[in-house]
């Protein structure tokens, strides 16, 4: 891959990388149970307890071949967000820790090493003299700015600031970040379900993340993540299963299109169903689909869970069929259409069959879906005589 490629992708990927750090941390506060989590508000990621605030930047190289050193735009551009805040009296340096989480690695020699976080006795006038050395002497016009911010610091505030910096450098991956947020919930969750927990957890965070960056919400809370995640692992238990489509799909008129050959599609045609509820159908069918696959791709359900789900509906739909079928006898075909279009309407649509894939799981498009799906393999139909009409199909 090229260095152009992966300059293009680094951006892209250090907004993800700030998300699921954010994820991370605030899990790893739940001994403070009424922390709370900002996004790109007065930094990266800011954690809020009762009494302290935690200012996080976040630095992602895909090279990993950056170094942190004296003139590191990197650790400047940090500098100045935190000289910045303090100066606007955004935050209080006593009760504020400010950390810089970088992939990079500090470079041999640089005054920066002496900020790691294992560094709690450091030597930080010695510190302060280098800061200002260079911000004195460097000709770099990218930390201009940044020269200029932390200079305006009072002596006072420029040392409790060193004091409260933590570095740490060659920090976590995208997919480290990954493994610990896996070893925070692990017990929240069945081993085999853990995966299933975390991807639809980071879901909802990352929604929740773009929500607070359109200004829709504030923060989210600790106790908001702890609801979600046992609402999440709740789903999982045997008896349930979680609803990834609960929401209709929208669908435009070229995909409506590539369903018109369809048999289940041409099941509804032959009983005279409108637009709408065909399109209804369609939609049904196409969560019911996706919904199904998910499961089975993620191992939470099997193949023989879908057999005896499909074989209750099939026999559910039997009895009700059976007993319209002998009603028909010497009926014209515009009276079998009918029957066909009532006996869908009533039992399809206005209602759905009583059978549940999971005891818990309720949600009717699944059922209505999988009906369609056993409708698009001929397995049952509507119109009473619907084998052999769909034979000229």
């Amino acid at each position: 891959m090229s260095e152009t490629n992966f300059e293009a992708k680094e951006p892209s990927l250090g907004y993800y990388y700030q998300l699921r750090i954010g994820v991370y941390l605030i899990l790893k506060a739940r001994d403070k149970p009424k922390t709370i989590i900002k996004i790109e508000s007065l930094d990266d990621v800011v954690l809020h307890d009762t009494n302290s605030m935690n200012l996080y930047q976040t630095k992602l190289h895909i090279n990993s071949v950056a170094n942190l050193t004296n003139s590191s735009p990197d650790f400047w551009k940090t500098i100045r967000i935190w000289s910045e805040n303090i100066l606007l009296g955004n935050v209080i340096l006593e009760n504020t820790l400010f950390t810089l989480m970088t992939t990079a690695r500090i470079g041999n020699g640089s005054f920066i090493e002496n900020l790691k976080f294992e560094n709690q006795i450091r030597d930080t006038g010695s510190i302060l003299k280098s800061m200002l050395k260079i911000a004195d002497e460097s000709t770099s016009s990218t930390n201009a700015k940044a020269y200029e911010a932390f200079k305006k610091l009072s002596e006072d505030q420029q040392i409790q600031l060193i004091n409260r910096i933590n570095v740490l450098d060659n920090s976590l991956s995208i997919d480290e970040a990954l493994n610990l947020i896996q070893a925070e919930l692990r017990y929240a969750a069945h081993p085999k379900k853990l995966n299933s927990l975390i991807e639809r957890l980071e879901g909802w965070w990352f929604q929740l993340c773009i929500n607070m960056l359109q200004n829709k919400i504030e923060n989210i809370s600790l106790q908001e993540l702890q609801i979600k995640i046992a609402g999440i692992n709740d789903s999982l238990m045997e008896d349930n299963l979680p609803d990834d489509f609960a929401s209709p799909i929208d669908i435009d008129e070229t995909e409506l299109e590539d369903y018109n050959e369809r048999i289940f599609v041409n099941q509804l045609k032959i009983i005279a169903v409108k637009s709408n509820m065909v399109r209804s159908a369609i939609n049904d069918f196409h969560r019911a689909f996706k919904q199904r696959s998910k499961w089975l791709r993620e191992e939470l359900t099997s193949i023989n869970d879908e057999d005896l789900f499909e074989n209750r509906l099939e026999d559910h739909w039997n009895n009700i069929f059976s007993m319209i079928k002998d009603e028909c006898e010497g009926l014209d075909e515009a009276n079998l259409m009918k029957i066909g279009y009532d006996f869908y309407k009533k039992f399809y649509v206005e209602k759905v069959p009583p059978i549940k894939i999971r005891e818990r799981f309720t949600s009717e498009y699944l059922t209505r879906g999988s009906c369609h799906i056993l409708s698009d393999k001929k397995r049952i139909g509507w119109h009473p005589n619907y084998n052999t009409l769909l034979n000229d199909i």
